[in-house]
C-alpha cells in the first residue's frame, strides 16, 4: 500500500518533465520553422532584387543589334546572289544572271544604309568574315533564292520594325523598312523569271542606288518610290 502510494505522489513530478520535454520539443519546431521560413524569404528578396540590379540591354543598344544582325544577311546574301550570277553565266543563262547581279548590288545597298544607320546611332558594324556559297545549277539556285526570300519576308524585320517605330528610332525603322519591302520585290522577280512570265528576250533590270529597290527595266518608276532618286540615275545590268 505504500508503494501505490509512493507512486501516486510521483505521477505530478513526472507529469512535468514529461510537460517540459514536449515544451521544448514543440519550441525547437518552431523555431527551425521559423528560420526556414526566413530563409525562404531572404532568398526570393534577394532574387527580386538581383533581378532588378542585373543590366539590362538598353533599347539603344537592341537598335543597333537588329541593324547589325540585317547587315549581315544582306551581306550573306550579297556573296550567295554574285556567286549564282557566275554559275548563270556558264550555263549562258543571261537573264537570270542579269537578276542576280542586279540582285546582289541591291543587297550591298541595303547594308550600307543599315550600316550608316548604325554608324549615327553611334554603333558599328563589322561585316561577316566567311560566307559559305551553294553550288548547284542554276534553276535549283533560282529555287533556293525563293525559299530564302519567303522565309525572310514571314520571319523577319517586322517585329522588329515595329518596335523601333513604337521607340521613335525612325531612321533604324526605315533602314528595316527598306529591306523588308525590297526583300518582297526580290522574290516577285525571282519567282517571275522561273515561271518565264516576262518579257522574251534578254531582261535587263536597274537597281535604286540610295535604296537598292529593284525593277525589270521597261517597268521602273520615273521616281523611286521609297527614296524619291530619280531613274536616270538608276544602275542598269
Amino acid at each position: 500500500m505504500a508503494g501505490v502510494q509512493a507512486l501516486v505522489g510521483l505521477l505530478p513530478h513526472v507529469k512535468r518533465k514529461t510537460g517540459r520535454r514536449g515544451h521544448r520539443r514543440r519550441l525547437i519546431l518552431f523555431l527551425l520553422l521559423l528560420t526556414a521560413t526566413l530563409g525562404v524569404i531572404g532568398w526570393l528578396y534577394y532574387g527580386v532584387a538581383a533581378d532588378k540590379h542585373r543590366p539590362q540591354p538598353s533599347p539603344h543598344e537592341t537598335v543597333v543589334e537588329d541593324l547589325a544582325d540585317c547587315c549581315r544577311r544582306k551581306h550573306v546574301k550579297s556573296v550567295q546572289y554574285d556567286h549564282f550570277a557566275r554559275l548563270a553565266d556558264v550555263e549562258q543563262e543571261a537573264s537570270t544572271g542579269n537578276l542576280f547581279r542586279a540582285l546582289a548590288y541591291s543587297e550591298r545597298i541595303q547594308e550600307q544604309q543599315a550600316a550608316l544607320a548604325i554608324l549615327r546611332l553611334g554603333g558599328r558594324y563589322v561585316p561577316p568574315k566567311r560566307v559559305v556559297v551553294f553550288r548547284g545549277p542554276t534553276a535549283g539556285n533560282l529555287e533556293r533564292s525563293i525559299l530564302y526570300e519567303r522565309r525572310s519576308e514571314d520571319t523577319l524585320y517586322y517585329h522588329q520594325i515595329h518596335r523601333h517605330l513604337h521607340s521613335g528610332n525612325r531612321l533604324s525603322a526605315r533602314a528595316l523598312i527598306w529591306a523588308a519591302t525590297i526583300d518582297r520585290r526580290h522574290r516577285n522577280l525571282l519567282e517571275a523569271t522561273r515561271i518565264g512570265v516576262t518579257s522574251e528576250g534578254v531582261r535587263h533590270y536597274t537597281v535604286c542606288p540610295r535604296c537598292g529597290n529593284t525593277y525589270l527595266l521597261e517597268e521602273q518608276d520615273p521616281y523611286c518610290p521609297h527614296c524619291l532618286t530619280d531613274s536616270r540615275f538608276f544602275v542598269q545590268f
